[in-house]
């Protein structure tokens, strides 16, 4: 039995150029608006997404994907441009900043409720500052660490632990500094 040989001819080849080189990488968006659920991928060019959010009113994703919150139907998108102000919040991923730039700060637990959401979690603010001080004095996009999130979809409630969640001060309906024990998803 004869094997088959394949046989390769050579072709003069161009060197490949990118046009535009990429600087900046690609993280998971994964956030919260009025009634969706809005998941992506989102070009990183800042230290954090929170000051990425800060900074800008407007993020474009890429691959994103949309669930209705009322009917859990889902939408593809190849590219979208979401309004900062129609979000409420935002797990955040990617890195944590420039650690030369990191503070000592005091942890405080805070319940948030803004629509359909309860986020919990913990915010870390300057010492001496009153915890609701330091979310005025903040820009709109606030982490908060060890944090949960709370909401419902399609008459269910769905409830999960996120770790880092960005919210927006400015569609929140109420923001609490609560004790340890109320901090949980079920309190």
């Amino acid at each position: 039995m004869r094997r088959p040989t394949l046989f390769l001819e050579r072709s003069p080849e161009a060197p490949h150029e990118p046009e535009s080189v990429v600087d900046a990488p690609l993280i998971r968006f994964d956030a919260f608006s009025i009634d969706q659920r809005i998941f992506g991928w989102v070009r990183l060019t800042a230290d954090r997404l929170t000051d990425l959010l800060n900074a800008h009113e407007e993020i474009e994703l890429d691959n994103a994907q949309i669930e209705q919150l009322t009917d859990a139907r889902v939408a593809w998108i190849d590219r979208l441009v979401v309004n900062r102000d129609r979000l409420i919040a935002v797990r955040a991923g990617g890195p944590q900043g420039d650690p030369a730039r990191w503070q000592r700060l005091r942890l405080h637990p805070l319940v948030v409720r803004a629509g359909l959401y309860r986020i919990g979690g913990y915010l870390h603010a300057r010492p001496g500052l009153a915890p609701l001080a330091e979310v005025q004095d903040r820009p709109k996009m606030i982490p908060l660490s060890s944090a949960w999130l709370e909401y419902w979809v399609n008459g269910r409630r769905e409830a999960q632990w996120v770790g880092t969640i960005l919210f927006n001060r400015d569609r929140a309906e109420s923001i609490e500094v609560v004790g340890e024990g109320d901090l949980g998803v079920d309190g």
